[in-house]
Order: C-alpha cells, then sequence, then structure tokens
C-alpha cells in the first residue's frame, strides 16, 4: 500500500507541475507514449510477421536466440489485437487479456529448476505489460503442473489504472521452453478479480493456456532485436523513429490494466 501511495504522490506532484504552465505552454510533436505517460511493454516479442486468427486458433512466427523461429500457437474465443502497443495478443472488450512474452533464461539456469520467482520478476517488472503506472503489488504465484518442456501458474495481483485507483488481476501463465534456444515462451490469460469467476471468464483463460503450443521450430539467421521485427521502422513497431502529432490525428492509446485500446488521451474502458 506505501507503494501504491508514493506512486499517486508523485503522479500528483507532475500533474500540478503541468498544470502550472497554464494554457499558454508550448505545444510539441510527440509520440503516442510520450503523450500517454508511458512507454510500449517490454515483452521481448520479435515478429517474423503479422499474427494471424483462423477461427479460434491465433499463431505468430517469433524469433528467439540461438537463430530459431518458433512458430506458436493457442486457441482463445477472444479476439487478436492489433495495434501498436500489442505483439501477439487476444483480448476482450470487457477487459480480458491473453499475450506472450519472451524471456531468457540466465548462465546455469533450468527450466525445470528456476524457482517461481524467476517467472515472477518476468511478469511483473515496472517495464512489463501491467508495469505502465508502476510495478504490480499483491504479487501471488502458485505453480499448478510441471510437466516436461511446460510449467503452469495461478496469478494474482494488484495494477495501478491512469487515475491511481488500485485495480486487483486473476490469472493464469503457462511457460514453454523451447528446444535449441535459451528462451521461454510464456502465454499470460488475465482478467480483473471480479469478473474472474463471472460467466465463462475464468474457464475461457484457462482452455486457452492449456492449448499453448510452439506447433513447429525453424532455424533462421534473425537476430532477436528491433531489426528483426517485421514491424521495425513502421509507427507501430518496436522501434517508433516518426513521432505523431495531436494536431494531425487522434492517437490511439492503451490500457495496459484492461488490455484494450482507446482513442484521444483519455482511457475510457475500464470496468471492473
Amino acid at each position: 500500500m506505501r507503494a501504491a501511495l508514493s506512486r499517486r504522490s508523485a503522479l500528483g506532484a507532475a500533474l500540478s507541475t503541468f498544470a502550472a504552465l497554464g494554457p499558454n505552454a508550448p505545444a510539441y510533436s510527440i509520440s503516442a507514449t510520450t503523450m500517454t505517460g508511458k512507454s510500449k511493454a517490454n515483452l521481448g516479442v520479435v515478429l517474423v510477421e503479422a499474427p494471424k486468427q483462423v477461427g479460434n486458433k491465433m499463431s505468430a512466427d517469433v524469433v528467439l536466440d540461438g537463430g530459431v523461429i518458433a512458430t506458436t500457437t493457442f486457441e482463445t474465443p477472444w479476439t487478436l489485437a492489433d495495434g501498436g502497443y500489442a505483439d501477439f495478443e487476444a483480448s476482450t472488450r470487457e477487459g480480458e487479456a491473453a499475450y506472450l512474452q519472451v524471456e531468457t533464461l540466465g548462465e546455469g539456469q533450468r527450466f525445470d529448476t528456476v524457482p517461481k520467482s524467476w517467472f515472477g520478476d518476468a511478469l511483473f517488472k515496472v517495464d512489463g505489460r501491467y508495469g505502465s503506472y508502476g510495478a504490480p503489488t499483491d504479487v501471488k504465484l502458485k505453480e499448478l503442473e510441471k510437466e516436461g518442456g511446460a510449467r503452469t501458474f495461478e496469478l494474482s495481483f494488484t495494477v495501478l489504472s491512469p487515475s491511481m485507483s488500485e485495480l486487483p488481476r486473476k490469472g493464469v501463465m503457462r511457460a514453454l521452453q523451447v528446444p535449441g534456444s535459451p528462451d521461454v515462451l510464456l502465454l499470460t490469460c488475465s482478467s480483473g478479480a471480479s469478473r474472474w469467476t463471472k460467466g465463462s471468464n475464468e474457464a475461457d483463460a484457462r482452455k486457452t493456456v492449456s492449448t499453448f503450443r510452439v506447433a513447429s521450430t525453424r532455424p533462421t539467421t534473425l537476430k532477436r532485436d528491433g531489426p528483426s521485427d517485421f514491424r521495425f521502422g513502421k509507427t507501430t513497431g518496436p522501434e517508433v523513429r516518426s513521432p505523431l502529432s495531436l494536431a494531425s490525428r487522434p492517437v490511439t492509446v492503451p490500457c495496459l490494466s484492461y488490455g484494450r485500446l482507446a482513442t484521444g488521451s483519455q482511457c475510457t474502458c475500464h470496468r471492473i
């Protein structure tokens, strides 16, 4: 709670400083990330081409360390997300989200023996999927299953909204070790805590992670870095080169707490 209060205090001070500039403050050509006060989540995903959805099946070719391209798939009733803030992700209008993350094991680490804290540190870092307004708090991980090259966890955590409200979430995550690479693929599915047991949300999330697979791998000379991503150099890619002007076009900004996009600078999708 103290961490959340300190973040609120910091934001309040920043807003007070901005307000003191008054209505005649100079306007600059800025990017979407600058306008919203946050950057794109650092999920380590480098895409060969745009992800695909056929019915309920999602697939994406991902560049990994060790000279490997992995074709990753999962099945979900949710819709494939697009836009500059989404890598390989599916979501709903109400805030359920399933997203891919890539993390690399350190020297001497083994997938089957790294502690659950390794996964927690990867998922809940301040530049991660839910760290836009501060690292998540009240984090709890419970390992449900370990089999072969897969490990499954149950999650609960609290994130901060743009208005500094505390938003509890629940979810599940499945991690896969990719043969020939030191990289680990994480598919996390979560929902607002108050929606987790409503309807089929929990069942959909658990089924989604259970279908997460590496369908195939193939060798490549591509490196896992920005220039290898098909979006590189575009305004929607991992290396945004051209600033977007507020005067020229509306900016699509993410509500990373709920996984949805909203046009303009005000998030309108918070439904708990």
